[in-house]
């Protein structure tokens, strides 16, 4: 039926084009005298004007056909959170100012300097008055430069402006300050399969911690990823990819074990390994979209210490309202971590998924010095996106066609179930008990399920909007009556410049 209809379409328009014009006038001979003695009738005005207004509309058509191949001709304007490869950059001889996606300073391509701002304005409420939740945050406001040097030096500095002070109590209590610097690192690109990276920068740990703060699909990252993985430390990495990104290392050693190990009363672990590998395993045996499967895995081994005279384990904490639901324990030994993920992205749907393990070891801290079981934290989560607008889904998101310009910008909905929990092993036949230094560690943990809404303006502006919902297990340590679940309610406007 195709084909037909086909053929009726172009044989319908070359007679109606053929009708438009009029017929034809033959040349020379006594045809053209014969014709000579009838003339055509001139057409009459409204179908004239018709054609003169068909004529006008032609040649606008024409002209917007142009201007739209010479847009497509251009490669689209990059996001200003979305990263580039410095060896594919086209830098313009001599010093360039510009400001293709960030305020940028140039000289060749010899140096390179970006500005970047992240700015992030976070409302939120949940089950009641909540201590130290103000309806609303500036939960970020960093200011940052990263650029390269001969294109074989990267470099990358940023700081955090919404640090809080500690008051002179905090001070004499022993707490210590968060630090306000985040990056502050120089990556060694002279061997592309062995780049090196030096200063402070994220641990190699956990699919959801290592992706940046700006193209998060919630406004929360996940609770394995907030109070298991590592965060960022000082250190040196070797890293690399292989097969077009189809495989990734990196290995690193740290002075430390990560921010997120620490708080203000928690000193932490000490020297740190890590290892992380990723890949896409089925690329080779499908060509369905199944190949795009990115797996990972990684580890760290980390020194601990009981030189604090308060606990040095981890914490647990619920989503957004930092209720803790799970006490840091007395630990000496080792710290374990394990984790393994997957991430599978096709057309404008994306689905995640992570586990992760923890184990401490608790040498000699049983009240008469006596080892105790490992204290142990697992956690996981599988999170999933739809792009309403039908947007190819990455991070960050791009809008066809932002607001303001022609469009109404990309809107994504975003949905995560998710589960933590902490106990000991092996269980021995001690009841459990929440205290620090018990044989057997009560069991402790929470469920959570986050929806949200994701709408990206442009290229600079995203506003978020997540509910969620929280069930602590432990019924003396859940912040609400009863053991009942809650709901929390936050909405984020992000400025990324």
């Amino acid at each position: 039926m195709l084909i037909p209809l086909c053929m009726c379409a172009l044989v319908f328009g070359h007679v109606a084009a053929s009708a438009a014009r009029g017929p034809r006038v033959p040349r020379g001979g006594s045809g053209e005298a014969a014709f000579a003695q009838t003339p055509t009738p001139l057409p009459a005005p409204e179908v004239q004007e018709q054609q003169e207004e068909g004529a006008k509309k032609s040649k606008a058509q024409k002209k917007a056909d142009r201007n739209k191949l010479a847009l497509d001709e251009q490669p689209p304007k990059p996001s200003p959170d979305e990263p580039i490869d410095p060896q594919t950059d086209q830098p313009n001889n001599g010093w360039d100012l510009g400001w293709r996606q960030h305020p940028s300073v140039r000289y060749g391509d010899w140096f390179r300097l970006d500005v970047v701002v992240k700015l992030q304005e976070d409302g939120h409420s949940s089950y009641g008055p909540v201590a130290g939740l103000d309806p609303w945050e500036f939960h970020r406001n960093r200011l940052g430069i990263k650029g390269y040097l001969t294109k074989k030096i990267e470099y990358e500095i940023e700081h955090e402006f919404t640090e809080k002070e500690l008051t002179e109590k905090d001070i004499q209590e022993g707490i210590t300050p968060k630090s306000q610097w985040k990056d502050v690192n120089v990556n060694l690109t002279y061997l592309r399969k062995a780049q090196i990276q030096a200063g402070k920068f994220k641990i190699p740990f956990g699919l959801d911690q290592l992706t940046g703060v700006t193209h998060n699909d919630f406004v929360y990252r996940s609770l394995g990823a907030n109070y298991l993985a590592p965060g960022r430390d000082i250190g040196v990495m070797v890293h690399a990819p292989f097969f077009k990104h189809g495989l990734t290392y990196a290995v690193g050693v740290f002075d430390q074990d990560g921010d997120n190990a620490k708080s203000k009363k928690i000193a932490g672990g000490g020297h740190t390994f890590a290892a992380r590998v990723t890949g896409t395993p089925f690329r080779r045996l499908t060509t369905s979209p199944l190949g795009d499967i990115d797996v990972g895995s990684a580890f760290t081994f980390s020194q601990l210490s009981d030189d604090s005279f308060r606990p040095n384990g981890l914490r647990g904490r619920t989503v957004m309202t930092q209720d803790t639901f799970y006490e840091s324990v007395y630990v000496k030994g080792h710290r374990r971590r394990w984790e393994a993920d997957a991430d599978f992205t096709t057309g404008p749907a994306s689905v995640r998924s992570e586990f992760t393990w923890q184990s401490d070891d608790r040498d000699g801290q049983g009240i008469g010095d006596e080892d105790l079981s490992n204290a142990r934290g697992r956690a996981w989560y599988v999170s999933g996106t739809w792009i309403l607008t039908g947007e190819r889904k990455q991070r960050p998101v791009k809008a066809a066609e932002p607001f303001a310009q022609g469009g109404f910008g990309a809107v994504e909905v975003a949905a995560r179930i998710e589960r933590i929990w902490f106990d000991s092993t092996p269980v021995s036949e001690e009841p459990p008990l929440r205290n620090p230094r018990a044989v057997n560690i009560y069991p402790s943990g929470d469920y959570a399920l986050t929806l949200g809404v994701n709408w990206t303006i442009n290229r600079f502006v995203k506003i978020q909007f997540n509910g969620i919902r929280e069930q602590v297990e432990d019924p003396e340590r859940n912040p609400v009556p009863n053991g009942a679940a809650f709901w929390s309610r936050v909405i984020r406007f992000q400025f990324v410049l």
